[in-house]
């Protein structure tokens, strides 16, 4: 999509907080959020998995069950990127449940080690027991406690108080990150997905949407 269509998608898509352009109210609501305190204590362990239950860790959150995972999500993915960028993925998550007919947390409990599934964990598959050892467990990495910010960026795009200025993206990487990330840009386009430019947001990661 080219640059500027994205941009108009940005701005029709942002929902007004207050008074104003519907961008620049979204905006602020992310400018004023701050990370704050942790809010549970239940990092995965050495084999990739958490193992407490959701329900039970977004009820000491004080959060539902879909903006705790969504949250635990954006903390694990990108815990030091600003909060359009956590929103940006947050979108990507919520559209990818959305295709798939999943709840957000449905989409990121399932994991391809049945010992894993049903609970938080790591993207990478870390028991070495496993078959899957060392490969993709999961759709993205919810290893990491959130803090008070995620919780408010997850509740903000649950309620469409932070619009989506993916345009509809399903999907994100940090090429930096990835062993070779040719192959995953290779992997997304063969199965329909092409790269979105995304303003505003963290320049490092590619969105992609099929």
């Amino acid at each position: 999509m080219l640059p500027w269509l994205v941009a108009a998608a940005l701005v029709v898509w942002f929902l007004k907080v207050g008074e104003g352009n519907p961008l620049d109210g979204a905006l602020t609501l992310l400018n004023e959020i701050v990370r704050g305190e942790r809010l549970t204590h239940a990092p995965a362990d050495a084999t990739g998995v958490v193992d407490v239950s959701p329900d039970d860790l977004a009820e000491t959150a004080g959060l539902s069950l879909e903006e705790y995972s969504l949250a635990r999500m954006i903390a694990s993915e990108e815990p030091h990127a600003d909060n359009a960028t956590k929103a940006a993925i947050a979108w990507c998550t919520v559209n990818e449940a959305n295709r798939r007919g999943q709840s957000i947390t449905e989409l990121l409990v399932w994991a391809k080690n049945p010992a894993h599934n049903g609970l938080y964990g790591s993207q990478q598959d870390k028991d070495p027991s496993s078959p899957n050892f060392h490969g993709s467990d999961r759709y993205a990495t919810t290893a990491l406690d959130p803090y008070d910010g995620e919780g408010q960026i997850a509740r903000g795009v649950l309620t469409n108080q932070i619009g989506d200025l993916t345009g509809g993206c399903q999907q994100f990487d940090r090429p930096a990150q990835e062993n070779n990330p040719d192959k995953v840009a290779s992997n997304r386009m063969a199965s329909g997905a092409s790269p979105v430019e995304v303003p505003g947001v963290d320049p490092g990661l590619r969105f992609w949407r099929t």
